[in-house]
């Protein structure tokens, strides 16, 4: 993981932004760090999932710890902490891997090709399919300057295949 961050089943969602978290005042996070939880806690949490081929890919999200009224929920009175999650943050932690990766990548080797789609295909067989790594790349584009933007513009073709067969990194 990227680092520390506190397991929430998301199962358990109370509403479209808020996860049942602790009726304790401290959770252990994946570092295996106690932390004791207040209210308006900024938190990183993530959950159970898996990529396409069956790879473990967790889900990745920021959030708020806060202190939420579930008297309207009588089954989970019990709980006394939620996290009001930032939908926008949702990611699989693959994603998380590439957006972070390809920018060095592209900077050690901005103009082989090659090497930029070697690590394209790593991430396609640990489990990204296409839709995610184009949505990822789409990401890294609009933060690009121009001569980055050309070669994830290349990245994008070979993930679409708008390239010759030799190039692409998934099968049309």
């Amino acid at each position: 993981m990227d680092k520390p961050r506190i397991y929430v089943d998301l199962n358990e969602m109370v509403t479209e932004t808020v996860i049942l978290f602790s009726k304790e005042d401290t959770k252990t996070d994946s570092d295996g760090n106690v932390v004791v939880l207040y209210d308006k806690m900024p938190v990183s949490i993530y959950s159970d999932d898996a990529s396409h081929t069956g790879e473990t890919d967790y889900l990745l999200a920021e959030g708020i710890v806060i202190k939420y009224d579930l008297r309207e929920y009588p089954r989970w009175k019990q709980v006394k902490w939620c996290v009001r999650i930032d939908r926008n943050s949702f990611m699989h932690e693959s994603d998380l891997r590439l957006l972070l990766l390809l920018p060095i990548e592209i900077k050690k080797h901005p103009h082989d090709l090659g090497v930029l789609q070697k690590c394209l295909i790593s991430f396609k067989n640990q489990g990204m399919d296409r839709d995610a790594m184009l949505k990822n790349l789409e990401k890294l584009r609009a933060e690009s300057d121009s001569g980055t933007e050309d070669v994830l513009l290349e990245l994008m073709d070979f993930v679409s295949g708008w390239c010759v067969p030799a190039l692409s990194v998934y099968e049309s």
